[in-house]
């Protein structure tokens, strides 16, 4: 038991008809090296047996707390995690997900360490579930941002290792007055700009200690569907909430970003749904708005000269010619929005 033991660290884990990867995901939890740990595991009117194992483990270690509840979502099952969190720390496991042991003990000491409000390491994705211990990557070499940098790493093209919640440690404070929309996909990316925003310091360290396995029914394997479109939905909350914080620096790059996304979902929906001609008329017309908007932007605070021309062009090819755009940005059928 290392000098940090004191430290009460929470742990969120859903529960939706994942039974097959359940005791994986729980057992990588109860293995931590460091084991002053509140495990909540949220059964979301799981049909698949779940329930049993997740009363079965709190049965034997009383570190683990359980709550069933009604199917909600995912959403709504981290909320109910974030209204019994007793720790200092919060983080989140996914079910179909597994830690290194190392897992918390290494973010946690790296919060203590640097002051850090947010302690973020990497990911492996595993599409066959057999990553063992040894095949974790442990690494001293790490980075410390102010929060104003975080927030442009969110943004920017590390976005999707800064704007998911899971393979990070949060002063638990941060979320006093945060929760995630219910009823929503993409349910990260409503929240995460707020998060960053809101540390003063986040430390993102090379070391990769979170299993990220993508499930045969994950949301990224399933065929593209219009509820995809729920991520415009969460670009357009960061911009709404640093337009109304002021900050219009960041409400610039929000609105770029949301104008990028716009495009990309019209082109994808044009490939992936053709028979949805009213959505497709939806998203052209509100890129074309967007792109109206973002045009009048000279500040970048956050490109390169460079990378601000190729943006520049970028967002010219997808407001006249959709078609080059698909073809040069857009990757089948590894899309995202």
């Amino acid at each position: 038991m290392n000098r940090y033991s004191r430290e009460l660290v929470s742990i969120i884990i859903p529960v939706y008809n994942t039974v097959d990867y359940l005791r994986r995901c729980v057992d990588s939890a109860l293995r931590q090296t460091y084991n002053n740990l509140q495990i909540i595991l949220i059964d979301d009117g799981s049909t698949d047996g779940c329930d049993k194992v997740c009363d079965a483990y709190a049965a034997a270690d009383d570190r683990i707390k359980v709550i069933h509840q009604e199917n909600s979502g995912q959403s709504a099952a981290r909320n109910a995690g974030l209204e019994r969190v007793k720790g200092r720390w919060v983080t989140f496991l996914d079910s179909d997900d597994y830690i290194s042991n190392h897992f918390v003990e290494n973010n946690l000491n790296a919060c203590l360490r640097y002051g850090a409000e947010i302690s973020i390491c990497r990911y492996i994705v595993d599409y066959d579930g057999t990553i063992e211990e040894d095949g974790f990557i442990k690494s001293d070499r790490a980075e410390l941002f102010t929060n104003r940098e975080a927030v442009i790493h969110h943004f920017g093209k590390e976005g999707s290792l800064f704007n998911i919640v899971c393979c990070k440690l949060y002063d638990a404070s941060l979320w006093k007055n945060l929760r995630f929309p219910v009823g929503k996909i993409w349910e990260d990316v409503f929240v995460s700009h707020a998060l960053f925003y809101n540390a003063k310091t986040v430390l993102v360290s090379d070391a990769r200690l979170y299993a990220y396995f993508m499930a045969p029914g994950s949301t990224m394997r399933k065929p593209f569907a219009l509820k995809r479109l729920d991520a415009l939905d969460s670009w357009t909350e960061g911009v709404r909430f640093f337009y109304e914080a002021g900050e219009y620096d960041f409400y610039d790059i929000a609105r770029r970003v949301l104008c990028n996304r716009l495009f990309d979902a019209y082109v994808i929906c044009k490939k992936q749904l053709p028979d949805e001609r009213g959505v497709h008329n939806e998203l052209r017309r509100r890129s074309i708005a967007m792109y109206d908007e973002v045009r009048r932007i000279r500040s970048y605070i956050d490109l390169t000269p460079k990378l601000y021309f190729f943006y520049r062009v970028k967002q010219f090819i997808g407001r006249y010619c959709p078609a080059l755009y698909s073809a040069a940005f857009i990757k089948f059928p590894t899309y995202n929005i």
